[in-house]
């Protein structure tokens, strides 16, 4: 391998590893494997976009009938469903306190706590939307509307950036070292086309090289996210045509059957797929891991803000 990642093999831990790995023993956890992790880079697109379709399809489908007087929010099922989104909004601080407060630790795994967090965090301003439909009202209701939207703006947000430091939406967190391990075993699973295509081994070295200059300062490192962004799709579009090239003369050299000419094609666009979604993640670890803290600081006082105005709005509502 002429360019070497950050090391991290699997089974070699540092001095106290075995104390760390004892830990998560006791606690009924475990790292994801390599194959997990490498899997997790792609599966998990299938379904945020499945998640999102209905989402979107949802609110289309809310937009467009926002005329018709079938719900109403002062009543009926209407009402219903501005209860329960404000209860589901509400239920969204049992998350952090499972996460922080010691005497929650025996009310199951963070995970857990977590995926009810997202589906809540999705499903609450989707019932709201409903509550009002899709309109605006009095002066209160709107001031908590556009709060919600703008919380639900900030954890959409957060989830991208979650998901570009972790494997996968409710998996571990990631870290270089494991990444570029990641990266050097998929690698090798392209031994075969990089004996017939040194070409294509050349491409890829070139653009691992440009990852891992890793630049200083928050504008240095949005250009460098960017740069391999861009550099890394390039490279998937020149590698096409070095790979079919080199699966052309290995199809005639070995003489494959028609099932084997179809694996061949499939795993070599797969762990070059693979590859390069991992080269991204390694020029953009730093940096998303950055705007993921910051984040942080910023979408708890939104979320107090409209805890606020949602206590507002259900106090006018009821009582004026």
């Amino acid at each position: 391998m002429p360019v070497s990642m950050p090391a991290a093999v699997e089974g070699q831990h540092a001095p106290h590893g075995n104390v760390k790995s004892a830990h998560r023993a006791a606690a009924g956890r475990r790292d994801p494997t390599r194959e997990e992790r490498i899997g997790s880079l792609i599966t998990g697109r299938w379904r945020d976009v499945l998640s999102y379709g209905v989402v979107l399809v949802a609110i289309i489908y809310g937009w467009q009938r926002r005329g018709d007087v079938y719900l109403s929010p002062e009543q009926g099922f209407g009402y219903a469903l501005g209860i329960a989104g404000a209860t589901m909004m509400a239920l969204l601080m049992l998350y952090p306190v499972r996460k922080h407060a010691r005497w929650m630790r025996r009310f199951g795994e963070v995970r857990y706590w977590f995926r009810a967090h997202m589906i809540m965090g999705i499903a609450g301003p989707l019932c709201i939307l409903y509550h009002c439909n899709f309109q605006l009202g009095s002066m209160n209701g709107n001031v908590a509307l556009f709060c919600m939207l703008l919380v639900s703006s900030s954890g959409l947000l957060g989830r991208y950036f979650y998901t570009r430091i972790h494997y996968g939406l409710y998996g571990r967190r990631a870290d270089l070292a494991h990444l570029g391990s990641d990266a050097v075993v998929i690698r090798s699973y392209m031994h075969r086309v990089f004996a017939v295509a040194p070409e294509l081994q050349d491409v890829l070295t070139s653009l691992e090289k440009q990852t891992l200059r890793q630049p200083h300062g928050f504008i240095g490192c949005l250009g460098h996210v960017l740069h391999i962004s861009f550099k890394s799709r390039w490279c998937g579009l020149v590698s096409v045509m070095y790979m079919r090239r080199a699966q052309g003369i290995i199809i005639s050299r070995d003489r494959l059957r028609d099932d084997e000419i179809q694996k061949l094609r499939v795993s070599s666009k797969y762990y070059l797929r693979l590859y390069l979604e991992t080269i991204r993640r390694v020029a953009g670890f730093t940096f998303y891991e950055r705007l993921f803290s910051l984040w942080h600081v910023l979408h708890f006082p939104l979320f107090v803000m409209l805890l606020i105005t949602g206590v507002i709005h259900v106090y006018a509502v009821h009582f004026y």
